[in-house]
């Protein structure tokens, strides 16, 4: 399957949720090179094929509800210091036959 067709993960971060100074080139230095990274009115969109966030880009008291910002695709993994989140898989499953 081409990347281009592929399915993507989204996260929204809220802005109040990020650390002061964080910058948008340490968010991308840890992502795909396919990955889209903005930030828009202060809020952090994340969209790709397979996302990362740091826990030291979300404020103490918001690390235990960041899987809230997955907005597509699902989180896979979550620990003490990142969430990685993946394109939602599951449409491309063969039936059963």
């Amino acid at each position: 399957m081409p990347e281009a067709a592929r399915p993507r993960a989204d996260l929204v971060i809220p802005h109040g949720w990020l650390v002061p100074g964080i910058t948008i080139d340490a968010v991308r230095s840890l992502q795909r090179d396919d990955t889209q990274v903005q930030m828009e009115k202060g809020d952090l969109h994340l969209n790709g094929i397979e996302l990362l966030v740091a826990r030291n880009w979300i404020q103490e008291e918001f690390w235990p509800r960041i899987q809230d910002t997955v907005a597509a695709g699902y989180a896979a993994e979550k620990t003490y210091t990142y969430l990685r989140a993946h394109a939602e898989r599951r449409g491309r499953r063969r039936p059963r036959t």
